[in-house]
């Protein structure tokens, strides 16, 4: 039998134990709600530009840059700071093994680490058009890893300004699901594809990513859950979108019918 002294000496281990594991829950509870809000006001913005003014933003409290928020908002809190190019006095130094390394490129283009190095100090250093051409002979040579699949993306949605902009993400995303089984890449596709439900046929778009996301990594024994959540958290926005909208739209046909027969 356990003496007294025996349990209270086991207690604060047990609290010790369940402390991290309670925070952890809450984490993630604080995480899903954010995901539930981002999501609904991405959701109400796309419907806003499709259905036009009728509906006042501001008292919504729903901006146009909301579509590309959920996107984003993963990305944005995992590394913040991500996209700010760094400068300092060695630059001069760095341009010097930039060098070096396209002219060892150049002899043997099959070296990998090479190719990472490269990649590397060019981001650094803002050159961004050297930098994508870098990845992209890269991606021509080798399967790219999942943490340089999601610097190339999260570089590139950083960057993106119009439909044209989005479509060339969209194809980096196809490129990139297709190197590896990779649930966070995904992930990623199917939150970013939510900022353009707004385009002609964004909600088919949307459906379809999140579709061919689960059949692909749905199963996944970790992360699968995380794309399953995302997927319902969407239709759950949709629905809302479609409940709010309503009455608005009612509103808008009856004004229509009362306009027609004073004529």
């Amino acid at each position: 039998m356990a003496t007294a002294a025996e349990t209270s000496a086991s207690e604060p281990e047990a609290e010790s134990k369940a402390g991290p594991k309670a925070d952890g829950e809450e984490d993630e509870v604080k995480a899903a709600r954010t995901r539930r809000k981002v999501l609904s006001r991405a959701v109400a913005a796309a419907t806003y530009k499709t259905m036009g003014p009728a509906w006042d933003q501001q008292e919504e409290g729903v901006s146009e840059s909301d579509g590309d928020e959920y996107a984003m908002a993963s990305s944005a809190e995992s590394s913040p700071g991500e996209y700010e190019w760094e400068y300092d006095e060695e630059e001069e130094k760095n341009q010097l093994e930039i060098e070096r390394l396209e002219e060892q490129l150049s002899i043997n283009v099959y070296d990998y680490n090479c190719h990472v190095d490269l990649i590397r100090l060019l981001r650094l250093e803002g050159e961004l058009t050297k930098v994508r051409m870098a990845r992209q002979k890269m991606s021509e040579i080798f399967p790219l890893t999942e943490e340089l699949w999601l610097e190339w993306l999260h570089d590139e949605i950083s960057m993106a300004q119009d439909g044209l902009d989005r479509e060339h993400v969209y194809d980096l995303f196809e490129k990139a699901v297709k190197d590896y089984i990779c649930p966070n890449i995904w992930l990623e596709y199917g939150q970013y594809s939510v900022g353009g439900i707004g385009q002609k046929g964004g909600l088919e778009k949307v459906r379809s990513v999140f579709e061919r996301a689960l059949s692909s990594v749905g199963l996944h024994m970790t992360k699968g859950l995380a794309l399953w959540e995302a997927y319902r958290e969407f239709e759950s926005a949709i629905v809302e979108a479609a409940r709010i909208w309503r009455p608005h739209l009612q509103s808008m046909k009856n004004g229509q019918k009362t306009q027609y027969q004073s004529q």
